[in-house]
């Protein structure tokens, strides 16, 4: 029986419409979070605290809420059509009741960016009892599984994926986090958003939290940990946990289950296991006698209560409203505890939140001075220094160890890595806290610093830390130095520059950030706004972003530099396949028994020798072997000697950061050409009066486009509209100079004006200049563009005739796009194309250059792509010391290999993004015209080949070491023919000498096409100073020689072979010791056009929710279950993924095509109106605006790199889904995918079935091929890929894309 968690008492509810303003219903309005929001967010905040106790940050999208506000007042179709008189201002009948029921039943679409919510309960994985850890990630799953008031385990998940919405959780150290988001209401009168909300807030009212889903749910999270027990981070940090010296049995709010405790052994929630597994969750506590659902239940009353908890609510609606429904359905939640706590008090400010605040520093002092040498399951070497460190969650106005992180994970010259590299010892670094609940905590934060090493750097470990403590040396003597400050006085502190470097860059960084994804908005503000993370009220929306103080809290940075950062305090974690792999045969058998080896050094240094170090440790949740020692004397002895306040040998390179030159000084935003200028009115919906014969009618239209045409005395405003019928027509704008024209803040629906003057009217390509009627027509806004959005024609009305028949909304379709809105190609020679797109949508001054370049001979052979990789590595290594300047300066850069060439990217802040994106060709082209030379360039450091080298051979030894990453590469490497396998390109490098290389590239390098796009605040002028960099870049060494376009790469795809069964193709997986294993079933549609190309899409999305709830919540095969559209150099398809650790890959693909055959079934039966929001769903998913220019960005890139230059598929998209019956979706999964005809029988399909099996127990391990001794597990998998190539050589072709190929269909079930 689930147990009665105070219900919502209906009669308690409270009256929507009431006004919530004056606070007479409890609600206690907190600050004014408005004044602390980013420059370009136009959101608005409200900030309150409910009578139970929960805070929330509720959020109302302006833009929706003016829309909203208009169609509470205006029903512009219900007028009639000669009542208009064209002189008067306004006749329209006004509904001043704007708030109420009857008004909402008419709200339109008002955008298609989604409403999300996040919630996080102050628990996480550091209050699990000791007796049952994984208590809250298990809860966590728990609650998704049916509530008293909505019972059933996938109906919450079933509804949101029915209207386009989605959902998760996590479990943090210290809080767990459920979220949400869904597409605004539409036209339909359902109000989704709010039934989404009220589904959502009885997981913390009434939830079942049952026996008999427990039983399943537990095998999820077992599922879970399974999938991630052969991740070398998550191993290490078990590792740490097992090591820490902390793990006594000790009481957790102050609830104690064992009589017996060791009250000798000190404890801290550090030691505990966060995942949770079937051990820790069910074999353990039943062996004790313990009722593990009584307890997950008791959790759940103890820690689950309104004061504990965060709520951020982000919607279209007005602020007033969002209130109003949070209340509603979130007053029900308990103030305090369900259950009584010990330590729990009321009207204690400190003890009224579930809190850890007895607990302090977590590796006791036994556990430091060691050394931990930890087998990984992958090929690496990792070096870590721990350092122990109070919580650094009390000072986020300056964020000293963030500053201290900046310090030590510099990258630049004088760096440690620059240090590093400069010997061949590093590859990468990274220093700071890091941001999970682990590395900063309410009780402590860990300082870490991690490197990369070589072989050779790790085999010389220690005095690679020796040049971390000399780092640290030399920030203690100019800590010591001090500065003069602007007083004239001596101060004790690092140079003030560092710190107002990052204070300034993080200023402007916030000011222009992206509003990111809605989930995220949400996610992160919830986050912030738990108690142990310390920020005021005042402060959720910046706190965690900016600086604040004008200096850095020196006493703190001191008290780390020269208290904990120390020898003493450190503990070192050595992680490299030196000391083995977890997969090899075991040479010692491991112990549970602590055992130091350094016992066994007779006083000799601690350099690891596994043959005599004796048998290992193991860690008992993730199975990691690990050796412990302690650090010797003279070692102890030369760090602390370099860690003395000192300027580091000359030797060392150490320095200071240099003062950043990429710091950008030019922000303002490039003006639009006139012919196509910005204006409050663009992007707008409006309805025009136009005189239809005697009468006079309402027409939507869209505001397209904006120009200014000059005369001899003036300039003519005009406006393109576009109408429903997509005819564009330019209109005059009578008063262009009107008060709320004059800024895109005092345009608000409703808003009326005139058009007058000439008149063109565009219909294709006849154009007709008339006059209109007096010179004067008149118009009204229906509705503003959101940020990011383009035009959208709506309506004013929920009865339009574009709405369905059923009276589910189809979302308005945006107009074409002008083509100067769209990507222009403004250079095409000497293969060189270069597109420009000024951004008009974001209006912040960034931009994004992607370069792609094709090169000659690619696909000839693995070492030629091996060779290729090892170039891209080269050059990014080349450019770490200025790139990283540039990357804290908010100006990224990339360089990638591809399977025709290689990309380049540069994006950040315009006004210095050319002179970096030079650096990078200037680098990349160095390698041009070296025919002889069979040296590398003066850009490659002497040394860096090698490191580099040795980095790529460990990365394509690492490749598909998950069977999950394995069966999708297994996938690709069937179908794509002209790609070459990690193991082929290891091979292929083996003996690899610098002058071989030297002639591979210049070969490669010798004939290149290249493609460009320089998307953002940059205009025509820019782009064409891009084309120059890149063609004087192309040209400087040698003269350019393109590749044309029929001799250009060819990408080719395998046609799956038409029958019966399956084509199977069986793997063992690369791990010998993964416990997973991985399914994916393939079904190729064919050549990509736009009918066949929806219908997958619609599949797909119809699929994803059932399909998950089937085969991972009611059959629980495995945690990671899937399904989702393939596009494959052109070729459509759909593909079915399970990973399992319970059953065998037969039984994984039989139960995915019982699976198809019964939901075929489903699909027969599905009512209209069902497959409509299915249809709607898809359709607003489509056309969702981008959230920022980078999003954008890659839309428009996605195209030109794929050939199909349709810069507006996803128009194209809807209005083809329009068109889709539910017989014809039907027709199509029947042809495609459906197991068996009409008649029962079996029929062919272009199915494909990839098995990577791993070694689990049981079922799971079914069928696992035997592995030959003479080869490795990778080389079969090429004799399988040449064998299916040998035996199925039909490809699809060279597809090319255009009009007719975008259109036309597969016609063959039609």
């Amino acid at each position: 029986m689930a147990p009665n968690m105070n219900s919502p008492n209906r009669s308690s509810q409270v009256n929507l419409n009431q006004d919530v303003t004056n606070n007479n219903n409890g609600v206690i309005i907190g600050p004014d979070l408005n004044p602390t929001k980013s420059l370009m967010d136009k959101k608005l905040y409200r900030h309150i605290t409910l009578p139970n106790g929960l805070k929330c940050v509720l959020i109302c999208d302006t833009v929706a809420m003016r829309q909203r506000k208009l169609e509470g007042h205006y029903d512009l179709d219900s007028e009639s059509d000669d009542s208009i008189d064209e002189s008067s201002d306004s006749n329209e009948t006004q509904n001043d009741d704007d708030d109420s029921e009857a008004a909402d039943d008419k709200s339109e679409n008002n955008g298609l960016r989604k409403a999300a919510t996040a919630l996080s309960v102050n628990v996480g994985s550091y209050h699990d009892p000791p007796h049952l850890q994984g208590l809250s990630h298990f809860l966590e799953h728990m609650l998704f599984l049916g509530t008293e008031t909505f019972p059933g385990d996938n109906v919450y998940d079933a509804f949101l994926s029915q209207h386009g919405g989605d959902d998760n959780a996590y479990t943090d150290m210290e809080c767990t986090l459920y979220h949400y988001c869904i597409p605004q209401d539409g036209s339909d009168g359902e109000k989704n958003v709010w039934k989404a909300l009220e589904m959502f807030a009885s997981f913390f009212t009434c939830p079942l939290l049952g026996g008999e889903q427990a039983e399943r749910e537990l095998k999820a999270v077992e599922s879970e940990f399974e999938l991630n027990k052969t991740d070398d981070d998550n191993r290490m940090s078990q590792v740490m946990c097992y090591t820490c010296g902390m793990d006594g049995d000790a009481p957790i709010m102050g609830k104690v289950y064992s009589e017996k405790r060791e009250t000798d052994k000190p404890f801290h929630p550090f030691a505990k296991f966060a995942w949770g597994n079937e051990v820790s969750l069910k074999a353990e506590p039943e062996s004790k006698g313990i009722d593990v659902m009584k307890e997950l239940r008791d959790y759940y009353h103890t820690h689950y209560y309104a004061k504990n908890m965060r709520l951020v609510v982000m919607a279209g609606y007005e602020l007033d409203e969002i209130q109003n429904r949070v209340l509603r359905y979130f007053s029900s939640v308990p103030s305090d505890p369900r259950l009584p706590s010990p330590t729990y008090d009321s009207k204690s400010e400190k003890n009224c939140i579930t809190n850890l605040h007895p607990y302090k520093l977590p590796f006791h002092p036994s556990s430091l001075n060691k050394v931990y040498y930890i087998v990984p399951v992958k090929d690496r070497h990792t070096l870590t220094l721990t350092w122990q460190i109070p919580s650094m969650c009390p000072y986020w106005r300056t964020k000293p160890a963030d500053y201290l992180g900046h310090l030590l994970g510099h990258e630049a010259s004088g760096s440690i890595l620059s240090s590093l590299k400069h010997r061949g010892w590093a590859m990468g670094c990274s220093a700071g806290t890091g941001e999970d609940g682990q590395g900063d905590a309410s009780t402590h934060a860990l300082f870490m610093f991690q490197a990369s090493l070589s072989k050779a750097g790790m085999e010389c470990w220690e005095e690679v830390v020796r040049v971390v403590f000399a780092y640290i040396g030399m920030l203690r003597y100019h800590f010591q130095t001090g500065y003069i400050d602007e007083k004239g006085n001596k101060v004790e502190g690092l140079s003030p520059w560092i710190y107002n470097e990052l204070k300034s860059i993080a200023a402007l960084s916030y000011k222009y950030d992206d509003e990111g994804d809605v989930t995220d908005i949400v996610e992160e503000i919830a986050e912030v706004m738990c108690p142990w993370y310390n920020l005021p009220d005042e402060r959720v929306l910046d706190g965690d972003s900016l600086l604040f103080d004008d200096i850095v809290e020196n006493s703190v940075v001191k008290d780390l530099l020269f208290n904990y950062m120390t020898p003493g305090n450190t503990r070192v974690d050595l992680m490299s396949s030196l000391f083995g792999r977890d997969g090899d045969d075991d040479t010692n058998k491991p112990t549970d028994e602590h055992y130091d080896i350094s016992e066994q050094d007779h006083g000799a240094k601690p350099a690891f020798d596994k043959e005599n170090a004796g048998p290992p440790m193991i860690e008992p949740r993730f199975g990691t072997k690990f050796w412990m020692a302690t650090l010797s004397s003279d070692t102890l002895e030369k760090w602390s000697y370099a860690a003395i306040p000192q300027f580091p040998s000359p030797d060392l390179l150490l320095d200071l950061p240099p003062q950043n030159p990429f710091i950008p000084t030019q922000l303002d935003l490039k003006p639009l050409p006139e012919d196509d200028a910005s204006h409050p009115l663009l992007n707008c919906s409006i309805k025009v009066c136009i005189t239809v014969g005697k009468k006079k009618s309402w027409f939507p239209a869209a505001v397209t486009q904006y120009k200014i045409q000059k005369d001899k005395s003036s300039g003519i405003h005009r406006l393109l509209l576009s109408y429903e019928d997509e005819d564009a027509k330019w209109h005059v704008l009578d008063s262009p100079n009107d008060k709320a024209l004059a800024d895109d803040a005092l345009l608000e629906p409703g808003y009326e004006g005139t058009l007058g003057g000439s008149m063109i009217v565009t219909q294709h390509v006849l154009i007709v200049t008339f006059v209109l009627d007096k010179g004067k027509i008149k118009f009204r806004v229906i509705a503003v563009p959101r940020q990011g959005e383009g035009a959208v024609l709506r309506y004013g009305d929920a009865d339009h005739d574009d709405d369905v028949d059923d009276g589910v909304a189809f979302p308005p379709i945006p107009p074409p796009a002008p083509v100067s809105r769209l990507p222009c190609l403004i250079h095409d020679k000497d293969c060189l194309k270069v597109w420009h797109l000024q951004d008009r949508k974001f209006k912040r001054p960034v931009a994004d250059l992607r370069i792609r370049v094709e090169c000659d001979g690619i696909g000839d052979s693995a070492l030629n792509q091996a060779c290729l990789e090892l170039f891209c590595r080269l050059c990014a290594d080349a450019l770490v010391e200025t790139c990283y300047l540039a990357s804290t300066s908010e100006l990224g850069s990339s360089i990638s290999p591809s399977d025709t060439g290689f990309s380049i990217r540069v994006y950040g802040f315009d006004c210095k993004l050319l002179t970096l994106a030079k650096v990078v060709l200037d680098v990349v082209t160095s390698f041009r015209g070296r025919n002889g030379d069979d040296n590398l360039p003066p850009t490659v450091k002497d040394g860096r080949f090698e490191a580099c080298l040795e980095s790529l051979l460990r990365s394509y030894r690492n490749a598909g070491m998950k069977a999950s990453a394995l069966v999708t590469s297994l996938r690709l490497l069937c179908l794509r023919p002209s790609i070459r396998s990690s193991t082929s390109k290891l091979t292929a490098l083996h003996g690899i000498d610098i002058a071989t290389f030297s002639s591979v590239m210049t070969k490669i390098l010798s004939r290149m096409s290249i493609e460009a796009l320089y998307h953002g605040n940059a205009v025509r002028k820019d782009a064409e100073e891009a084309a120059r960099i890149i063609y004087e870049s192309i040209t400087r060494n040698c003269k350019h020689q393109g590749i044309p376009k029929k001799n250009l790469p060819t990408k080719l795809v395998i046609k799956a072979p038409q029958a019966v069964d399956y084509c199977d193709i069986i793997s063992p997986s690369l791990d010998p010791k993964d416990p997973t294993t991985a399914v994916e079933v393939y079904f190729q549609i064919g050549k990509d056009n736009l009918l066949d190309r929806c219908l997958v899409d619609l599949i797909a999305h119809i699929l994803d929710e059932p399909f998950y709830a089937e085969l991972r919540t009611k059959q629980q095969l495995g945690y990671s279950v899937s399904c989702g559209a393939r596009w494959t150099y052109g070729v459509i398809g759909i593909s079915f993924k399970v990973v399992t650790s319970v059953k065998s890959s037969m039984d994984v693909r039989e139960r995915i095509d019982n699976f198809l055959e019964q939901y075929r079934l489903e699909l027969m039966a599905m009512s209209n109106e069902t497959y409509m929001e299915h249809l709607v769903s898809l359709a607003k998913n489509k056309l969702e605006m981008f959230d920022s220019l980078e999003d954008e960005c890659d839309s428009h890139w996605s195209e030109i790199i794929e050939g199909r230059y349709d810069f507006e598929s996803h128009r194209e998209e809807v209005h083809c889904l329009r068109s889709i019956t539910k017989e014809r979706l039907l027709e199509a999964y029947n042809f495609w995918l459906a197991p068996f005809c009409n008649k029962g029988l079996q029929k062919k399909r272009r199915g494909m079935a990839f098995h990577i099996i791993g070694s689990g127990d049981g079922e799971v391990s079914k069928g696992r091929p035997l592995i030959d001794n003479l080869k490795t597990v990778g080389e079969q998998v090429d004799d399988l890929v040449t064998y299916f190539h040998a035996h199925t050589k039909d490809t699809w072709g060279k597809i090319l894309f255009g009009a007719s190929s975008l259109h036309r269909a597969n016609t063959d079930f039609y």
